[in-house]
């Protein structure tokens, strides 16, 4: 219910655009005080100003909602028009919150 949605997004909105279509990367790994699943893709990209009426965004409101009230965690979002999106899930590993 976390990623899933974001890989959607990834596909429909930054890849399917793309006449040749385009490659998702979902990485996860860990510090000394984070879990961390990074979803990055080489789409359309998106200016970020564009996230600031959730009205539009509630996919991407009710993931950062779900994941600070049940694991304290965040949901970051980087784009760049032309070069692609990267987001980045942190989940405090217990005792770290």
């Amino acid at each position: 219910l976390t990623i899933q949605p974001i890989v959607e997004n990834a596909i429909k909105h930054g890849l399917m655009r793309l006449p040749k279509g385009g490659t998702i990367r979902v990485v996860s790994y860990e510090t000394d005080t984070r879990y961390c699943v990074s979803v990055e893709d080489d789409g359309m990209g998106f200016h970020t100003s564009e996230l600031q009426d959730e009205r539009k965004h509630v996919g991407i409101r009710n993931i950062r909602e779900r994941l600070k009230a049940m694991v304290g965690g965040t949901l970051e979002i980087e784009s760049t028009v032309g070069v692609g999106t990267k987001v980045l899930i942190t989940i405090p590993k217990e005792g770290s919150k």
